[in-house]
């Protein structure tokens, strides 16, 4: 019940009208804004379900998936690096007590 209709109903000794309701169902709703095709990024194909996505964040057809023909900004080396680095740890012996 919107502030309306209840204002409305407490001041007509609990008698609601149905026309006071329905004034609250015609409020704008937001219609949700109808996006495009999926595009390649390189040379804007429609690309459908199979589309396939970059690290860079763009989407690709299946000729430019690949990042040499796409010309990425995405650093794969840095990310590789990154990845070995957490996967190996540095491993450190114990300090023995020379006797």
């Amino acid at each position: 019940m919107c502030s309306k209709c209840y204002n409305e109903f407490s001041t007509n000794n609990n008698v609601l009208a149905p026309s006071v309701c329905a004034s609250s169902s015609s409020e704008p709703v937001e219609a949700k804004a109808k996006e495009g095709p999926n595009r390649c990024s390189t040379c804007k194909k429609r690309v459908g379900l199979t589309g396939f996505t970059c690290r860079c964040g763009n989407l690709f057809c299946s000729v430019h998936r690949y990042s040499d023909k796409h010309d990425c900004s995405f650093d794969y080396r840095s990310a590789a690096q990154n990845a070995i680095a957490k996967a190996n740890p540095v491993v450190k012996p114990k300090k023995l007590d020379k006797i």
